[in-house]
């Protein structure tokens, strides 16, 4: 698989539940030089606990004078400098520096900086930017990115993100459930929930099936499972979600955040069996297990006809 040059950063580290053995996994070693950049990719992976993600490992190497496109990812991505002093522009955005004594900043763009020996960067998806060498040494530099599937490792400006956005807000009420209580404190709850709902996109509804399994303590922990989106054409999107919920000192609300991959579909008029993409969940929940979530699902998806 051929990618344009992962400029800067990664980090996308998602709560894991059941298996977190990567899908697909890569350890090839392999180089690649344009324009004074030298990338050298160390390994790739699907990851089980990131549906929908690639994850990458590379190192980079900046020669004095050359210069990285402005651009932005789809993804993110966390760097870590070997040598040399890259130059660091933001145009917008922010992003997080720990320097080699432990020290943090946030840096709002537009700003530019410089990153030595030691010094560590995360760069959120959308963060527009760009690095150079203005240095007489290379600047090599140790990076991972998790990245939506399919993406490049880097995106020019200009150019728009891989896939179509989807939208889907919707308050899911729960139809049935399994659910265990166990340990000595009754704090461990694990099972399965079956929540329904019915959503409105460019004024059709869509029907809404989120499957979801979970192992919380004291109403917080992992959750995974898969979601169903019916059209009013009928046809289907499937979708696969792992992440975290998290609860309130009192349990009076939860808010849960996952990340979501595009397992395929049905046909209908949309066209989504040949659907790919990734995406989030983020939702929240004011009173116990088993009530009714306010969910958002927010989708990049291609090859829908």
């Amino acid at each position: 698989m051929t990618h344009g040059f992962a400029a800067l950063v990664f980090v996308g580290v998602v709560a894991t539940c059941g298996s977190a053995a990567a899908q697909t996994t890569t350890t090839t070693s392999s180089s690649s030089s344009s324009n004074g950049i030298t990338r050298t990719e160390l390994g790739s992976a699907q990851p089980a606990n990131g549906p929908g993600q690639e994850l990458y490992l590379q190192r980079v190497t900046i020669a004095p004078g050359a210069k990285l496109p402005e651009h932005f990812h789809q993804g993110t991505q966390v760097a870590h400098i070997i040598s040399g002093v890259l130059t660091y522009d933001i145009a917008s955005g922010s992003a997080a520096v720990t320097r080699a004594n432990g020290t943090t900043k946030t840096v709002d763009g537009p700003a530019t900086i410089k990153l030595r020996k030691g010094d560590g960067l995360v760069e959120t998806q959308g963060l527009v930017h760009h690095g150079s060498n203005a240095g007489t040494r290379p600047v090599v530099i140790e990076l991972a990115a998790l990245l939506q599937e399919g993406a490049p490792l880097s995106t020019p400006v200009g150019q728009s993100a891989t896939g179509t956005p989807l939208r889907i807000t919707v308050d899911l009420d729960s139809q049935s459930r399994n659910l265990h209580t166990v340990g000595a404190d009754g704090s461990t709850t694990y099972g399965s929930n079956q929540l329904v709902g019915t959503a409105t996109v460019d004024g059709q509804a869509v029907g809404v099936e989120m499957l979801g399994n979970v192992n919380y303590v004291t109403g917080s922990g992992p959750l995974f499972g898969f979601v169903t989106f019916t059209f009013a054409d009928g046809s289907t999107l499937g979708v696969q979600f792992q992440g975290t919920a998290t609860a309130t000192a009192n349990g009076d609300e939860t808010t849960f955040a996952t990340t979501l991959g595009v397992i395929g579909g049905t046909g209908g008029t949309g066209g989504y069996a040949a659907a790919t993409g990734t995406g989030t969940f983020t939702g929240s929940r004011k009173a116990a297990l088993g009530t009714t979530v306010a969910a958002t699902f927010d989708l990049t998806v291609t090859g829908a006809s």
